[in-house]
């Protein structure tokens, strides 16, 4: 490979001038000319046209912008309305209905204490039902168990008296046993 040549401002500066006249040739054949004065003013007439109604679409967006900006500032003012009133309102129910709770509790200490009123009556009724009931079984037992103790009684006496009698019966009859053998 061969190297690179390096080239000093004045060789560049005479190549320069020695290819200046060739590039005017040059690009007068790549780049067709218009003519000059009918698509000039034509071409002005048209840009003129397109920032006219460019200058009308921005003056239309201005105007709609700014419309936009005024339903924004409405819409937000309704807002602002609209939960200023939900406050209220709320502010509203919820005294309502603490009111309301305040009578639901007052009623509710009121049956709370016509239910402990009934409670006490009722434990009192009971109280004093179950004690005669008591009363009346202890009296029953009581009677139950003088009627064992004298069925007892008279069983032992009459166990005491048969007892006495097997007892006799049994000396008579050893008696007589002991007489029949002794004179036989």
């Amino acid at each position: 490979m061969a190297e690179p040549m390096t080239l000093r401002d004045e060789d560049v500066g005479r190549i320069g001038e020695y290819v200046k006249p060739w590039l005017r040739q040059m690009m007068d054949e790549m780049v067709p000319r218009l003519e000059p004065v009918g698509a000039d003013t034509r071409l002005l007439e048209r840009m003129v046209r397109v920032e006219e109604e460019l200058k009308a679409q921005r003056t239309l967006m201005d105007e709609r912008f700014a419309f936009m900006t005024r339903r924004f500032d409405a819409v937000d003012r309704r807002f602002e309305d609209l939960i200023s009133h939900t406050n209220t309102r709320f502010e509203e129910s919820t005294g309502h209905t603490d009111t309301r709770f305040e009578a639901v509790d007052k009623r509710f200490e009121e049956l709370t204490g016509q239910m402990n009123t009934r409670f006490e009556e009722l434990i009192g009724h009971t109280n004093t039902r179950f004690e005669e009931l008591i009363g009346q079984m202890t009296a029953r037992f009581d009677t139950v168990d003088r009627r064992f103790e004298e069925s007892h009684a008279h069983t032992n006496s009459r166990f005491r008296m048969l007892t006495w009698m097997i007892g006799v019966g049994f000396a008579v009859i050893t008696s007589l046993t002991t007489l029949f053998a002794l004179l036989s």
